[in-house]
C-alpha cells in the first residue's frame, strides 16, 4: 500500500522538484530574477531546463484533469479495479496541493513563470 501511495504522488513531487530547481537555476544563472517576461538572453542550459519543466508540468496537468477522472470512473465500474480508486484520487488531489506549493515561490519568479 505504501508503495502505491508513493507512486500516486511521485509525479507531483517530481513537478515540484523541477519547478524549484528551475527557480534556483534561473537565480544563479541570471544573478537574480529576470527583468522581463520571456527567455531572451537565457543561457542554453537554462532554456532547456525551462522547456523540460514547462512540458512536464503541462502534460501532468492535462493528464490529471482529463485522463485521471476517466480512469477513476473505469475503476469504479470494474469491481476488480475498485481498490485503485483511492490512489487515483490521491493523485488527483495532489494537483491543488502542488499548485499551492508552487505559489510559495518568490514573487518575481512566479511573475515570470505565469506570464
Amino acid at each position: 500500500m505504501r508503495a502505491r501511495l508513493i507512486i500516486s504522488i511521485l509525479p507531483y513531487v517530481l513537478a515540484l522538484l523541477l519547478f524549484y530547481s528551475l527557480a534556483i537555476h534561473m537565480y544563479q544563472s541570471l544573478n537574480g530574477w529576470p527583468e522581463s517576461i520571456g527567455t531572451n538572453g537565457f543561457p542554453p542550459a537554462l532554456l532547456i531546463h525551462d522547456q523540460i519543466t514547462s512540458a512536464y508540468i503541462t502534460c501532468l496537468l492535462l493528464f490529471t484533469i482529463f485522463v485521471v477522472p476517466a480512469i477513476i470512473l473505469l475503476c469504479l465500474l470494474v469491481p476488480r479495479f475498485r481498490y485503485l480508486v483511492f490512489y487515483f484520487v490521491v493523485h488527483f488531489v495532489s494537483l491543488p496541493i502542488c499548485y499551492g506549493l508552487i505559489n510559495l515561490a518568490p514573487n518575481d519568479f512566479l511573475y515570470w513563470w505565469w506570464d
